[in-house]
């Protein structure tokens, strides 16, 4: 009796330690999509009022987020931090392949725009390192700045996660020459990205 009392005592024991570093697990990871998450939510666009706060980008150069990084011109922002290794990446692959869409476009009147979510890690030097990693070429910002501000900018759009573990995976597509801003949720494909550039880019020439 003693035996299959102390098998049980253990077994519950086993069980509970092993729930508990699911659930570590769980709450440290920043998870990969699911085939839900791949959705491409399009949401209409919208004149949003972003706070135009002092950032800097991987050269280390000072700008507002709004009027000099984005300026009037076409971009496509999102949000990531360095040191995830699952979501992340994903996102960076998908600016990789708009980039390459783009050839000479990048930079002129289409630029892309990646907003660190951790801005006390991702200082100018590692966004760069991180840059020449993943070779982004010129006309795609990866930004930073104090923390309060960052935070400001990614609570005014919504995309704001007090876990950055398990922060919303989301696209923006701007006209900062009109104010616009159309949210993609998710992981959009390439060509939901290039689709919704060249609607603004259409609209603008129809002006």
């Amino acid at each position: 009796m003693f035996r299959k009392i102390l098998v049980c005592v253990c077994l519950s024991t086993l069980l509970a330690f092993s729930q508990a570093q699911a659930d570590s697990a769980s709450h440290h990871k920043h998870t990969a999509p699911s085939d839900d998450s791949n959705a491409e939510g399009v949401s209409s666009s919208a004149r949003l009022k972003v706070p135009d706060l002092e950032l800097l980008n991987q050269d280390g150069e000072k700008g507002r987020f709004v009027s000099d990084f984005i300026g009037d011109r076409l971009a496509a922002v999102t949000f990531t931090y360095t040191t995830c290794t699952t979501a992340c990446p994903i996102l960076d692959g998908i600016f990789r392949q708009v980039q390459a869409r783009l050839g000479d476009r990048l930079g002129k009147d289409i630029i892309l725009v990646t907003l660190s979510i951790d801005p006390v890690t991702d200082i100018p030097q590692r966004l760069k390192a991180h840059a020449q990693k993943i070779e982004a070429r010129p006309g795609w910002s990866f930004l930073t700045g104090k923390k309060q501000a960052v935070n400001r900018i990614l609570k005014a759009l919504e995309v704001y996660s007090s876990d950055i573990f398990n922060h919303p995976p989301t696209v923006f597509i701007v006209d900062g020459q009109q104010g616009l801003w159309t949210r993609v949720n998710g992981y959009p494909s390439t060509a939901k990205v290039m689709k919704e550039l060249d609607r603004f880019n259409g609209a603008r020439a129809q002006k």
